[in-house]
């Protein structure tokens, strides 16, 4: 452990001017490396008029540059045995490549050109590729639950709405609303080129240097304020087999160290195959396929809940269930047995996920994005360690109360919303 803590220590940072930031971690010991330019824009940052328009730019940026078609693009890198892709979050937007050492210098310069040189071209064309995107979430329910739920529990807020959008809004997306999108948040100061693994790092500083030291910036808008979490039962019907239950809690925002105990208690409750509500409503009672808790930290707001697909005629059960587990880790507390072992599950997933570049080079640039330094992972491991049975206790008394309870059900008629929730 402490020898992973120290490699970390290797990734060097530099911001230019204009406040483009470039990180980098060099493994020697590798044959290839992860290169990603990260933007802090997603859906957080639209207006509900154009909602889905991070994701639908994140789609245009590959139909071509000012010296690439959209084949070139793709072949430039796949042709060499890499891997080009990108995505859109509520908070961030990620342009990345996989590729063997010797072809770094052609992942930034491709990378380069995607963000500086696109020509935003077959904008109808690649409307219906993110229309049959938001008809594939349609006819996945145990997606769909979390697009509806978060309508739900944060109304009227961007945090709530689909990073993909909704059928109208990308349906009425031009070219002048998308260009708006993209010159108000690619700027310099608001992006991170993030690279880890074996690579030459003077020849990436001067290449990335060349390529945005000189771009220019301007100021970009502040971000919206923090949303309401609204409470209650909801109920949206489907003619499917399973009923798609989801409920939440609000929780600590992403600059709140309390989010470690969070992590925790989610862990506890239903991280893994040996979780609490693992064990009762699958293993013990057979009720799910599918039951795990989830948590979610952004900048302005948090939140920390579970899902779980079953027969309908189960869905009260699973209700019960589910309560009581909460209410036994909120009032029982937490064995301390039971925290070491979900804490070395926590560090133990961490530390094997950084034996991939692309999760080293994610990390390093989402430090840079939203903390503006990079953490040191003993850093990490310390405030973790930090979390005893009596923190986990108060976070659980804190958060875990029927009237802080949001509560979704995807299904039909015969799965029903609890008339109470028994915390």
């Amino acid at each position: 452990m402490d020898m992973l803590a120290e490699l970390t220590e290797n990734a060097v940072s530099h911001c230019f001017d204009n406040g483009f930031t470039l990180a980098m971690e060099r493994l020697p010991y590798l044959h290839s490396a992860s290169v990603g330019i990260w933007i802090r824009t997603g859906s957080a940052n639209e207006d509900p008029a154009v909602a889905g328009v991070a994701h639908f730019l994140e789609h245009l940026l590959f139909k071509g540059t000012d010296k690439r078609t959209p084949h070139e693009i793709m072949e430039e890198i796949e042709g060499k045995g890499g891997h080009l892709n990108a995505f859109t979050s509520r908070g961030y937007t990620c342009l990345y490549a996989k590729v063997l050492g010797k072809d770094v210098g052609t992942a930034i310069d491709v990378l380069s050109d995607l963000i500086k040189n696109s020509v935003f071209a077959d904008l109808d064309k690649e409307r219906g590729v993110v229309l049959e995107e938001i008809a594939a979430i349609e006819d996945t329910p145990d997606e769909l639950i979390h697009d509806l739920f978060g309508e739900h529990h944060w109304p009227n807020h961007p945090l709530g709405r689909p990073v993909i959008g909704y059928n109208k809004t990308v349906q009425d997306l031009d070219l002048d609303k998308v260009r708006d999108f993209y010159t108000t948040w690619y700027q310099p100061q608001n992006m991170v080129l993030s690279i880890a693994g074996n690579f030459d790092e003077d020849a990436v500083l001067a290449q990335v240097r060349d390529e945005f030291e000189c771009v220019a910036s301007t100021l970009i808008p502040d971000e919206c304020g923090s949303p309401e979490f609204k409470t209650g039962g909801a109920k949206v019907d489907r003619d499917i087999a399973q009923a798609h239950i989801n409920l939440a809690f609000p929780g600590p925002p992403l600059g709140d160290e309390e989010r470690y105990v969070c992590d925790m208690t989610s862990c506890i409750l239903g991280g893994g195959s040996t979780s609490r509500l693992f064990e009762r409503i699958r293993e013990d009672e057979g009720l799910a396929y599918s039951i795990y808790t989830f948590h979610s930290f952004y900048p302005m707001a948090g939140i920390v809940g579970g899902y779980a697909g079953v027969a309908p005629q189960n869905c009260a059960r699973t209700f019960e269930l589910i309560f009581e587990e909460i209410r036994k880790l909120r009032d029982e507390g937490v064995p301390e047995v039971e925290l070491n072992s979900n804490r070395e599950q926590i560090k133990g997933n961490m530390l094997m996920a950084m034996e991939n570049t692309f999760s080293r080079m994610s990390r390093l640039a989402k430090c840079h994005l939203y903390y503006g330094r990079i953490i040191p992972v003993q850093e990490v491991i310390d405030h973790i360690d930090a979390v005893t049975v009596d923190r986990v206790k108060a976070f659980s008394e804190k958060t875990f109360r029927a009237d802080q309870c949001s509560i979704m059900v995807l299904g039909p008629d015969a799965a029903q919303v609890p008339e109470t929730v028994a915390l």
